[in-house]
């Protein structure tokens, strides 16, 4: 049995007449490549782009994305549109779960399938993993990263400087307060891909003068393909083959052999290239090194840990106040901002006191593109503005999550994934683990009510302190944890890894340089190689790490 487009629910396999015009897809017989990627999402098609960038005047690279062209844009603006409604209705069932969002084993949203994978969907945002994260990734990796990767990952994906004026006075009186001492205070970075926005923040008054500023993986490949259907495939360079499920992976020592299946056609190529870099995802990629025949060459203590340790950071609910101002500076109600608390890191005893990163938004439902509509959303100019923080947490990898593998001849498994609502669940079990602290779930209320004062708390409505809607705090009114997510789950395929604070590293499934350890020339440069899930959304990192492997390939 071979991949169809009936195999995942909702999976789209079509080569539409805008795909055929804006993309040159692969069509000679040569089946030699130096390097193959598989998945064009933002580990697969950042690291296409860096090396195409750099030696496409000699290398002839290969990705297959198992999906179609949708988008040529950033989809997750959508106007009128909430972001979930959108990402899920393009979300394929490449998984099961038993049970329903009430039980135990839980994942709220879908992969998307298509060319730029999940970088489509996204909304942009590009905050930076901490010092004391950093700890928990093997050293080279993380002196690479603390050497100017993430830095540079920023000005690939064309970091933001500001969302203006107000924000950034915001962002000055809190950082004169006491969570200064534990928080790093700043407006969270996040990919331009508004084109009302200029590149510092201010909104453009003439917006058909100005660029889009997109930014997916999309884009960047279609950029490197150019606009001519039918160019030289013999030639080096980048080249693209979409609607191609990759079957196999043949681990042949020198070099490495893909088997790929067109998903219109069922007609089946092998590629070969002397290196092959899996950039499917934290599901897709553990699925496809199991079943592969390279699976064989993994010692006993890696294979046992493909598809195993899932992980996402838990994040709590939001908390809403309404403010006119901080100190002497006024937040009208039109003015909008996005500013991250950054953990320190700071220990107490010897454990980390803060866990978790804060991230507040002022007026958030004006930051979407697709709220320009004037129309969609009414915009008032007066009244308070909203203001909303929520807390999310650093996670280590769990064990007990597992992609339970199909059977040789099918594709979607079960995934066992704790539910990361659970507080119970995270106070006993995963915070001594991230922090070395035990709680109960009181007393984490009362630490996350705490932090919550002494933000709301710099703000006054109309002179009076900001408190939270309603009165309702954490741990009162379902103010809790949300759903474990596929959003940024990671660690399917972990590279060396602390399975506590402070711990030694233990077995992985890929080494140092993101090699299939056992052989030669595979890799894997997606989601599921992360060692933890950082507390900040995690892009920025995969970003780095892709920049990375890129220069070790060539």
């Amino acid at each position: 049995m071979g991949f169809t487009a009936s195999t995942y629910v909702n999976f789209v396999a079509e080569s539409t007449a805008a795909g055929e015009r804006l993309i040159r897809t692969y069509g000679s017989a040569r089946d030699d490549f130096d390097v193959v990627i598989v998945g064009s999402g933002m580990g697969g098609g950042l690291l296409a782009d860096d090396l195409s960038d750099r030696r496409g005047a000699d290398l002839r690279i290969l990705v297959i994305e198992a999906g179609s062209f949708l988008y040529p844009t950033h989809v997750y603006n959508v106007c009128r549109f909430v972001n979930s409604d959108v990402a899920r209705h393009f979300g394929c069932d490449t998984f099961w779960q038993t049970g329903d969002s009430a039980q135990e084993f839980y994942i709220g949203e879908k992969p998307q399938l298509n060319l730029g994978g999940r970088s489509v969907f996204w909304s942009g945002l590009i905050p930076e993993i901490q010092d004391w994260e950093l700890e928990f990734f093997p050293a080279s990796v993380r002196a690479n990263l603390r050497g100017g990767l993430l830095d540079r990952a920023g000005e690939v994906m064309n970091q933001s400087r500001s969302m203006g004026v107000t924000a950034q006075a915001v962002v000055v009186r809190l950082r004169d307060s006491p969570l200064a001492e534990h928080f790093w205070i700043q407006e969270t970075p996040r990919a331009l891909h508004q084109p009302y926005l200029r590149p510092d923040g201010i909104p453009a008054s003439e917006f058909f003068t100005e660029s889009t500023g997109v930014f997916n993986t999309a884009e960047l490949l279609i950029d490197q393909l150019g606009l001519t259907p039918g160019a030289n495939d013999d030639a080096p360079g980048l080249h693209l083959l979409l609607n191609t499920y990759v079957e196999d992976v043949r681990d042949l020592g020198d070099d490495v052999e893909v088997v790929a299946r067109s998903t219109s056609s069922g007609q089946t190529r092998t590629f070969r290239a002397g290196k092959v870099v899996l950039c499917g995802g934290s599901i897709e990629s553990p699925k496809l090194l199991r079943r592969s025949e390279a699976f064989a060459s993994l010692p006993d203590q890696a294979k046992v840990l493909v598809g195993r340790g899932l992980t996402d950071h838990p994040t709590s609910n939001e908390i809403t106040t309404f403010v006119t101002g901080i100190d002497d500076v006024e937040i009208p109600r039109l003015s909008n901002a996005k500013i991250i608390f950054y953990s320190k890191g700071l220990r107490d005893g010897g454990v980390i006191r803060y866990p978790f990163n804060v991230e507040m938004n002022i007026n958030h439902e004006y930051w979407h593109l697709r709220d320009d509509d004037p129309r969609a959303l009414p915009k008032p100019a007066a009244g308070p503005s909203r203001l909303d923080i929520k807390f999310s947490f650093a996670n280590c990898l769990d064990d007990e999550n597992v992609i339970r593998m199909p059977d040789p001849v099918s594709y979607v498994p079960e995934i066992a994934l704790h539910n990361l609502s659970w507080a119970d669940h995270l106070t006993k079990v995963r915070f001594p683990l991230i922090a070395g602290w035990m709680t109960n779930d009181d007393d984490l209320w009362a630490i996350l009510n705490e932090v919550t004062n002494q933000i709301f708390s710099r703000f006054h409505c109309d002179g009076v302190s900001a408190r939270p809607d309603g009165e309702i705090w954490y741990g009162q009114g379902g103010k809790g944890f949300g759903w474990g997510t596929v959003h940024h789950a990671a660690g399917s395929l972990r590279m060396p890894a602390r399975p506590s604070l402070d711990a030694a590293f233990g077995p992985s499934v890929l080494d140092e340089d993101l090699r299939v350890v056992g052989t030669q020339n595979l890799y894997v440069c997606d989601m599921s190689v992360m060692p933890l899930a950082s507390a900040a959304n995690p892009v920025r990192t995969l970003a780095a790490l892709a920049l990375r492997l890129s220069a070790r390939l060539g």
